[in-house]
C-alpha cells in the first residue's frame, strides 16, 4: 500500500475518532438517563480537541496532496496512449 493510501486511511480514522470522542459520552449516557451530563462532557471534550483536530485534518490533506502520484497524463498530453506515435512513446 502506498504512502498516499495510508494517509487516506489515517484521515478516515482521524475524522471518525473525533466523532466517537465528541459524541461518545452523550450516546453512552443515554441509557442511564444522563444525556445532558454526557452531552455537556462531549461538548467540552469536542471544544478542547476541536483546534488540534482541524490542524490534523489540514496537515493530513496537505500530505495527501503532496504524496499524490503525478505524471499519469495530467497536463502532459491530451492524447491517449494509443494515439501517441512510437517516437513519442520511445524517445531515442
Amino acid at each position: 500500500m502506498s504512502t498516499n493510501a495510508w494517509l487516506k486511511v489515517i484521515l478516515v480514522v482521524w475524522v471518525l475518532g473525533f466523532l466517537v470522542l465528541a459524541c461518545g459520552p452523550a450516546i453512552a449516557a443515554d441509557g442511564i438517563g444522563g444525556t445532558l451530563i454526557g452531552g455537556a462532557f462531549g461538548l467540552i471534550l469536542a471544544g478542547a480537541l476541536g483546534i488540534p483536530w482541524v490542524l490534523g485534518v489540514a496537515l493530513l490533506l496537505f500530505l495527501i496532496w503532496l504524496t499524490n502520484p503525478r505524471g499519469r497524463g495530467r497536463g502532459r498530453d491530451d492524447r491517449s496512449r494509443d494515439e501517441l506515435d512510437l517516437d513519442d512513446r520511445y524517445p531515442r
